[in-house]
């Protein structure tokens, strides 16, 4: 890159508030001020704690926001992968393309009235001789990767750029080729999502005997007091019947998030994924989800185990649930600084709401 390359960069990352010991070396980032977990305590005359936001979910639109066509390494052309979800169902798609954005303007033959297609890009660095991906959703611009040093430099350049151009932040598979650890998780600037499910069979989302899963570090970033929601992704690379790849191909249909709703406006949803409105999934779907004062209530469209998971991944409480069967979670004086609630169907699948944190009564 030339100088002027450079310093043009440089201003921009001042002015996205990242700072030159950020960008200008490309080195360690200044850290974000510390982040303590809100604490749930009751009140000054023994009130209960509540959840600190109402959520009233009734309908959901299922939605991916990360998958590859030819124009990096997918098997098959956008119009094609486009074509593939909305035959199947979804209401939207973020084509994620490696350090490449595939305008949806391009391809607006495809769109529909139920079908919204998101602009997308993976933004795609290595750092210490590992892979730092985030994908930027909804951005206004092509972004780029590169060589950093470090990977949290690399983390909080892509997460800045992401921010400065509008978009929604994702960091992706925290477990591929285990690039990203606890501290690094614990550490990174607000990202919206973080993906803890992926469809990919080599991101190692489940983690392994030794190594957590993508679960467990994302809890342990709730822990530390970050906020980021979980994000279940296909990571499709593979369309093609007759896919040559060595291995197990990277197919669609695996993963995905639903925001909620029913407004199906690009708008609508961008919003919907930078404000968290959404849960995501492996393959259960929610018909309802209620976050009201000191109740928390889930209902699946399946007969599935629903757990109610706070500080520590300590479970507070679970049942069994489905259509019409809802389960409910009411905190007591006292309880964890935030609750998120995990479902899991018969068949393994399982759905993840963001965790919800707890303020004690006024």
């Amino acid at each position: 890159m030339s100088v002027a390359g450079v310093a043009a960069e440089l201003a921009l990352a001042m002015a996205l508030g990242l700072g030159a010991g950020l960008y200008g070396a490309r080195g360690r980032p200044l850290p974000d001020p510390p982040r303590p977990a809100v604490a749930a305590r009751p009140g000054p005359s023994g009130a209960a704690p509540r959840f600190a936001e109402v959520v009233v979910a009734e309908a959901f639109l299922r939605g991916n926001l990360h998958t590859h066509s030819t124009r990096s390494d997918g098997d098959s052309d956008p119009a094609v992968v486009y074509a593939w979800y909305r035959d199947h169902g979804y209401a939207f798609v973020a084509m994620t393309d490696h350090n490449s954005v595939t305008d949806p303007a391009e391809f607006r033959a495809l769109a529909t009235p139920t079908f919204t297609l998101l602009r997308g890009e993976e933004v795609t660095m290595t750092a210490e001789g590992k892979p730092v991906h985030v994908n930027a959703i909804c951005a206004s611009r092509s972004i780029g990767g590169g060589q950093f040093t470090d990977k949290p430099a690399a983390l909080a350049w892509a997460i800045g750029q992401v921010h400065g151009a509008g978009g929604v932040a994702l960091v992706n598979h925290p477990n591929f080729e285990w690039a990203l650890d606890e501290a690094l998780l614990v550490g990174m600037p607000r990202a919206e999502l973080v993906e803890i499910a992926s469809g990919h069979p080599y991101v190692r989302w489940r983690g392994e005997a030794t190594r957590p899963s993508a679960e467990a570090l994302w809890a342990r970033h709730l822990d530390a007091g970050g906020d980021a929601a979980p994000g279940a992704v296909d990571d499709a690379h593979h369309l093609l019947p007759d896919a040559e790849v060595e291995g197990e191909p990277a197919r669609p249909g695996k993963a995905w998030v639903e925001v909620f709703g029913g407004d199906r406006a690009e708008a609508a949803i961008c919003a919907a994924l930078r404000e968290k409105r959404f849960v995501a999934s492996t393959g259960v779907s929610l018909r309802r989800l209620v976050v009201d004062g000191a109740a928390f209530e889930v209902e699946p469209a399946v007969d599935a185990r629903v757990e109610f998971v706070g500080e520590g991944s300590r479970v507070l409480a679970e049942a069994r649930a489905g259509a019409g069967k809802p389960a409910r979670h009411d905190l007591g004086a006292a309880t964890s600084g935030y609750v998120r609630a995990r479902v899991t169907a018969d068949d393994g699948a399982q759905a993840w709401t963001k965790a919800y944190r707890v303020l004690a009564a006024r």
